[in-house]
């Protein structure tokens, strides 16, 4: 039993420490629309990307072993991943509008040049 309660902290743990790594490179990449001109999406996509499946990884890992206790601590860090999660969502959505004004931009500004090339 010691060693089970153990690997949930662990486990909650590993998974606290990756929401909170995923917040700060989402917000890294929101920031980045305001101090870069070019900023390098598919390098953002790919950190994205690996830190969700490392996520992913630890919570599947996390729920298929059973190793959710329903003490007052687990249910905190529960409701706590819940907000982070929420937190992470509406990170995604800010970055989708900037990676679509983005592109706009650049579609505009390609045409523009098209144009004067005429």
């Amino acid at each position: 039993m010691e060693t089970r309660v153990l690997n949930m902290k662990k486990d909650l743990q590993q998974i606290k420490d990756t929401l909170n790594r995923l917040d700060k490179i989402q917000t890294s990449h929101i920031e980045s629309f305001e101090k870069e001109l070019m900023p390098d999406l598919e390098l953002q996509l790919g950190e994205r990307k690996e830190e969700f499946d490392k996520l992913n990884t630890i919570v599947s890992r996390f729920v298929t072993t059973g190793r959710l206790d329903n003490d007052a601590e687990t249910q905190s860090m529960v409701y706590f991943f819940i907000e982070c999660i929420n937190t992470l969502l509406n990170q995604n959505k800010m970055l989708e509008a900037k990676v679509k004004a983005h592109r706009d931009e650049l579609q505009q500004s390609m045409k523009k040049m098209a144009r004067g090339k005429q």
